[in-house]
């Protein structure tokens, strides 16, 4: 009887693999032979998987980002409003070395969408599907009187995007920005941002 294959937990397994070579070495240590090799995997089954470099990198964000999702989840369970928006932040920065890996692998890509409008395409979808979830939680918190309603919700939710991008960005671009503490700080910051507008 011939062994069933799960397709899809492969898929993400070399998508895994993948991610953690690019955080380690960048988009040079992510060659279909290192990928293999450390997959446990023929260079044959990786390319039946991923046809090329592009796709090999968009499956490593696809992985990275389905962490990030749980993780939000998981932090903004039971919560809205103000309560959900910070804890959506905190799970968003990079303030140890599994997210500070995700954020390496989302700079890889970032880097291929500038110049690649397939890969451009596919981020702004990402980057929009990202200010409806800060959205919702600023519409909750102005439900909720916690914040007063300025008109332009879905504004305040990609300036807040783009401001934890920026942040976090930051920290992986200055070693002295790592600190746990700092990130904390400048999460205090936007929120009340947010909260005093």
């Amino acid at each position: 009887m011939p062994k069933i294959v799960d397709h899809e937990a492969r898929r993400l397994e070399i998508s895994a693999v993948t991610a953690a070579l690019i955080a380690r070495g960048g988009l040079e240590a992510a060659t279909i032979r290192e990928i293999a090799q450390a997959s446990g995997y023929s260079k044959g089954v990786v390319e039946h998987y991923f046809e090329n470099k592009e796709e090999l990198i968009t499956g490593a964000l696809d992985w990275a980002n389905r962490r990030y999702r749980r993780r939000v989840e998981k932090a903004t369970e039971g919560l809205s409003g103000m309560a959900s928006l910070k804890k959506r932040i905190e799970a968003t920065l990079p303030m140890d070395k599994a997210i500070r890996d995700e954020w390496k692998v989302r700079l890889v890509f970032w880097s291929m969408a500038a110049i690649q409008v397939d890969l451009r395409k596919r981020q702004e979808r990402r980057f929009q599907e990202a200010v409806g979830f800060f959205e919702l939680d600023i519409l909750l918190a102005i439900s909720m009187g916690e914040i007063d309603d300025h008109g332009d919700s879905a504004a305040v939710a990609r300036r807040l995007v783009n401001m934890t991008t920026g942040i976090s960005t930051a920290a992986l671009h200055n070693p002295s920005l790592y600190s746990k503490a700092f990130l904390l700080e400048e999460l205090e910051y936007l929120v009340d941002r947010v909260a005093n507008a």
